[in-house]
């Protein structure tokens, strides 16, 4: 035995899908803010990764491949060894990461195993509910099922095979080695450090049960990729964005007609478990805490920060209920004496807030009010900021009834976050607010309780779990774009971290691949079961299954983020007709052009700034033209009136990077960020100043542009 535990880091990876064979590796710095070690560097962080380099950032033109199509986004995976008497605690103290070569303990490291399975089991699962989130759960309760046409018993093993794809688990060694999740390649897994194959295992893509199908880009007929690197490092590369929908007549295409929840259709998203083991030239062998790898939609602003990230969420649940940091909370109370790290805790609040403004719309006085928030300092005193302390944050629902509610809640401007919160019982407030944890460190920062730096800052792999969550999507959840409400849900982790797994780390259900190798399953009987049920007690500590993790989110993602660019509030206490964005940091919903930056012809206004336009625009996304039915309300602006339409234009979508990494040959400001890579042509909407603002529905701000 070794002296040493080892981890898989991140803990959650995130791949995202893209039409190119291509791909770009994950952020591995957070958006927004410094990236680590590159002191100097205006670039900030939450920029993809070049392949084949330690951390060189991507440039602008190369989101898309040589033939303009839109590259995928690659988890990468490390391997970090930690003395096993730091593992009860958070931070882990004296983290290093090991390769192939590496020695530890007087040992040599002469081959790591890798093992991943991914699957989609959204066409198998509960419809999603936006009316109780996870509180439809409760009780042993469960949404309506989804597909209700292909059986009404969730368990059955039948409905199960035609409705789960799942490619099986794939395994690897050595350096530079790859491996295909698709039906052509053998399914394989590790045991005692040798690569077993399994022919037998019972592969299913739609293709396979269904003959008539509707493929507006293509068959799925694959979930991605995995591969290792020069140092035995592994990269996984997720699906291609495909959306496939069966026919239950001779009818040429199949309708999409919500959001969130399609009947027939299936999508090339997925999630799985990622597992390795360590071997040694002494011979033995060391296994590893898993991670898990989440494939999900694209991101078309990388470095804009939410504020309400993934980590934030999950970091306010490990604190207050699974005892991450006792000296920061313990028993139900936070310390009086917590200082919480401005550099750390405190300023991407307000550098998220900032980054709004290159996103959505924000008139000139709101542009100057955003951008005196991110000059706010740690010198600074709170009381004479322009947040006054906090007489401008809204307060979160520290309850979990719907029906609790105060001003904070309800009311919209001038309290921030201006955006949409979760519009059920699981959040159940009108406008996006901090976490519990989040408003803490600003309370404590209001009182000039605070320190200006971390003095126990996150080890390399520890940051590697915060800054992949950081970049994704915390609430408002209504599903999400990158992960749902189940990053509350304690059951979903290890909750004995302190153990040696660490926090944020997903609990992995264990799989009965035997079964396959025996022959003791029936020959084409799905290996995956219905899988993990959330406020189940029967079922919930058994762990996760590949796809249990994404089977929560919408069918086809596609048809979700055309929707949600801005709505009314829900719930909507006041029948307000006012407008407000759900997702601008993930889902743009306004930009500025780096094209229209540069055009000596378009007006600019008293910041420098041209008008912006809709990222999501063109033809079939102009109020009053699209439809007899479109009434000209200016919530269908900056969508496609016809979802389908998404399902073959999301590859055409440009994306928001700093103008530091433009290379297009003209010359910007370092602070700006503008959309580069847009495909989208067209009858093109420009945006007049809305008054009143944000915006009501039907003013009539949405126009096209003339020129």
């Amino acid at each position: 035995m070794t002296q040493s535990i080892f981890k898989i880091h991140p803990a959650i990876g995130i791949a995202r899908v893209g039409n190119s064979s291509e791909y770009y590796l994950a952020p591995e710095s957070i958006a927004a803010m410094p990236q680590p070690g590159k002191p100097g560097d205006p670039t900030t962080g939450g920029l993809p990764i070049r392949p084949g380099t330690e951390d060189t950032i991507i440039s602008s033109s190369e989101f898309r491949d040589s033939c303009g199509a839109f590259k995928r986004q690659a988890a990468r995976f490390r391997i970090f060894a930690y003395p096993t008497e730091d593992v009860d605690q958070y931070p882990a103290n004296n983290g290093a990461e090991i390769k192939i070569g590496s020695s530890i303990n007087g040992k040599k490291v002469v081959d790591i195993v890798w093992s991943v399975h991914l699957a989609n089991k959204k066409c198998s699962w509960f419809a999603n509910d936006d009316d109780h989130g996870a509180v439809a759960y409760d009780n042993g309760g469960t949404p309506t099922l989804r597909n209700l046409r292909e059986g009404l018993d969730p368990y059955n093993s039948a409905r199960l095979k035609k409705l789960i794809i799942d490619a099986g688990p794939r395994a690897l060694k050595g350096c530079d080695s790859k491996a295909s999740f698709c039906p052509a390649e053998q399914a394989s897994i590790e045991k005692d450090g040798e690569i077993i194959s399994l022919p037998d295992y019972p592969q299913s893509f739609p293709y396979m049960h269904f003959e008539q199908l509707d493929t507006p880009q293509g068959r799925i007929d694959s979930l991605g990729e995995m591969e290792t690197d020069s140092s035995g490092r592994l990269i996984v590369a997720g699906g291609y964005g495909k959306s496939n929908a069966w026919k239950l007549d001779a009818e040429d295409k199949v309708k999409i007609n919500n959001p969130v929840n399609n009947d027939q259709w299936f999508d090339d998203t997925s999630d799985g478990p990622v597992n390795a083991t360590v071997l040694f030239d002494d011979g033995t062998t060391e296994a590893v805490f898993g991670g898990w790898v989440v494939v999900t939609d694209p991101s078309y602003a990388p470095q804009t920060l939410n504020v309400v990230s993934l980590f934030d969420e999950a970091y306010d649940l490990f604190l207050r209920e699974l005892a991450l940091e006792p000296a920061v909370y313990h028993q139900g109370k936070f310390n009086p004496d917590y200082q919480p790290a401005f550099d750390d805790h405190i300023k991407p609040i307000f550098r998220a807030t900032a980054q709004q403004l290159w996103n959505a719309y924000l008139p000139g006085f709101a542009i100057d009010a955003h951008n005196s928030v991110d000059s706010i300092t740690a010198d600074d005193n709170p009381d004479e900021t322009i947040l006054a302390g906090l007489a401008y944050i809204r307060q979160p629902n520290a309850g979990k009834q719907a029906s609790w509610r105060s001003q904070s809640i309800d009311v919209g401007a001038p309290l921030m976050p201006l955006s949409l919160g979760d519009s059920s019982p699981a959040g159940g407030k009108p406008f996006l607010s901090p976490t519990v944890t989040q408003y803490h460190a600003l309370h404590c920062w209001s009182n000039h309780q605070y320190k200006k730096t971390n003095d126990n800052p996150l080890g390399a792999g520890e940051y590697l779990d915060r800054a992949t969550l950081q970049n994704c999507l915390g609430g408002r959840f209504s599903p999400g774009i990158d992960m749902t409400w189940v990053i509350r849900e304690p059951s979903m982790y290890v909750s004995n971290w302190q153990q040696g797994a660490g926090p944020f780390r997903i609990h992995h259900k264990s799989l009965d691949y035997t079964s396959v190798i025996d022959n003791s399953l029936s020959y084409g009987t799905p290996l995956l079961t219905l899988g993990w049920i959330p406020r189940h007690e029967d079922v919930e500590y058994l762990g996760l299954e590949p796809g249990d993790a994404t089977k929560f989110m919408a069918l086809p993602w596609h048809a979700d983020y055309n929707s949600c660019a801005i709505h009314q509030t829900s719930p909507n206490t006041q029948d307000s007709q006012t407008l407000y964005w759900s997702w601008p940091a993930q889902r743009p919903v306004t930009v500025y052009t780096a094209q229209d930056y540069q055009d000596q012809q378009i007006e600019k206004d008293r910041h420098g700034l041209p008008p912006q336009r809709y990222s999501v625009r063109g033809s079939g996304t102009v109020p009053r033209e699209n439809s007899p039915e479109d009434s000209g309300n200016l919530a269908n602006a900056g969508r496609f009136w016809e979802y389908r339409e998404m399902l073959e234009k999301w590859n055409d979508i440009g994306v928001i990077v700093q103008a530091t990494t433009i290379d297009d040959g003209a010359s910007y400001p370092d602070n700006v960020y503008l959309e580069v890579e847009s495909r989208l042509s067209g009858a093109t909407p420009n945006l007049k100043a809305p008054a009143p603002w944000p915006m009501v529905a039907g003013d009539k701000t949405a126009i096209k542009k003339t020129r």
